[in-house]
């Protein structure tokens, strides 16, 4: 599942930047614990925790990302030290029940998903 979570996050950075993400270790500490935090919020709406419902759940919640300083200022760190806040705005703009959109919205834009940074 991590590695399909670097690869969403790619993906939608790619979306929102038109460049590629540079990943290092302190990326990969804040997407352990933002998926610790949707698993979270997973077992609160009394789902099951499963990989894909975790996964599907992280790739809904970046696609509600709607704040402009988030997305001028798109890292990992800041979107993990934010999420109380930006999980609030999300759950009122949309429960999150189409994790898949960022990849349809990634196929709409660029007919295919984008060349994923390998590090």
């Amino acid at each position: 599942m991590y590695r399909d979570a670097v690869g969403a996050w790619f993906d939608f950075y790619y979306l929102h930047t038109g460049e590629k993400y540079i990943f290092d270790a302190k990326d990969g500490k804040h997407l352990k614990l933002l998926l610790k935090k949707i698993e979270c919020k997973v077992k609160e709406k009394n789902l099951q925790p499963t990989e894909e419902n975790i996964l599907n759940s992280f790739k809904g919640f970046l696609n509600s990302l709607k704040d402009q300083w988030i997305l001028d200022n798109l890292e990992l760190a800041i979107v993990n030290s934010k999420f109380n806040v930006l999980y609030v705005k999300a759950v009122k703009n949309n429960p999150f029940n189409k994790g898949q959109q960022i990849d349809d919205l990634i196929r709409a834009k660029y007919g295919s998903d984008p060349k994923r940074a390998t590090g």
